[in-house]
């Protein structure tokens, strides 16, 4: 019963996350086939997430995964319907599912990568942009817009740039992505 609560709980969390700025429902869809296509992406996610993140899972790995919940929701009618999600909106759904199941305990292994959104690009560049930093050659990106991510490329740009800022700024040394992101997080 508490499980099933706190679950729900992070799914109202995670589609309000991936949804929110993504503009999912541009036209004028029906409430009733807007619940039934969440329900039908959550328990994809979920039967993924049993399936697959019971081991520790590599980064081609994890990509695959969102790939295939991109071809989910093309692939998916809801009451003859198409919503369609990209790239972006996927990772951000998959990653921010994986990070509640992770700080709750229900993920044995830390999850692959963190959600890819504004926030996390701006906190990366600061860094870059921090004086005790500038000596590290660091270069910040530019930020993009994650919720029109067509595919992985933006994304592992992102990735990468929080593994080297793990790798050359000696108080992140000994993070991992999650941490990193953990460590960045604020809710505003």
């Amino acid at each position: 019963m508490k499980k099933t609560f706190l679950n729900n709980e992070i799914w109202i969390l995670t589609f309000g996350g991936a949804f929110q700025r993504a503009q999912v429902y541009s036209e004028n869809y029906p409430e009733k086939t807007r619940i039934a296509f969440r329900k039908a992406l959550r328990d994809e996610v979920e039967k993924l997430v049993n399936n697959k993140y019971q081991v520790k899972v590599s980064e081609n790995e994890h990509i695959t995964n969102i790939k295939s919940i991109v071809s989910f929701s093309n692939d998916l009618k809801v009451e003859n319907t198409n919503i369609p999600i990209n790239f972006g909106v996927a990772q951000k759904m998959l990653n921010l599912y994986l990070k509640y199941l992770w700080c709750l305990g229900e993920l044995k292994y830390e999850p692959t990568h963190f959600p890819v959104d504004r926030l996390i690009q701006i906190e990366l560049n600061k860094i870059t942009r921090n004086e005790k930093n500038k000596h590290l050659k660091i270069a910040p990106k530019k930020i993009e817009a994650w919720t029109q991510f067509k595919d992985e490329s933006k994304y592992i740009d992102i990735i990468n740039l929080a593994k080297t800022i793990i790798d050359k700024v000696e108080v992140y040394k000994h993070f991992s992505l999650a941490q990193l992101e953990l460590t960045l997080f604020d809710r505003r």
